[in-house]
């Protein structure tokens, strides 16, 4: 999550715009809330997928990291909480946002 926030406040500050055209998984997600909203558009072949944080435990398993969660939760705009929220929250199992409900949030590239 670390290297995903800092190059997308790097973004930020240069005011780059994001196209997402395909996948956008994990922390790749939080550009939504690190971005303003008019600098990001979606593609019809945009989704985005979204699960809890993990981390490796003392015997190299992935855990549930619930901290990091709370912070990934966070960096997201309302909207995205509220779908997450509505969708059962983040888990362990990717949750995906495409179609017409993703491109009720966020506008289609031209």
């Amino acid at each position: 999550m670390t290297e995903y926030a800092s190059r997308f406040a790097r973004m930020q500050r240069s005011g780059e715009r994001v196209v997402i055209d395909g996948g956008c998984y994990s922390a790749c997600t939080m550009l939504l809330g690190m971005l303003s909203s008019d600098r990001v558009c979606v593609t019809p072949n945009a989704v985005l997928g979204f699960h809890a944080a993990w981390s490796f435990n003392e015997a190299g398993q992935r855990v549930t990291n619930a901290s990091a969660t709370r912070t990934l939760i966070d960096t997201y705009p309302p909207h995205i909480r509220a779908w997450l929220a509505r969708s059962g929250g983040l888990s362990p199992q990717m949750k995906f946002l495409r179609g017409q409900k993703l491109a009720s949030m966020y506008r289609l590239c031209r």
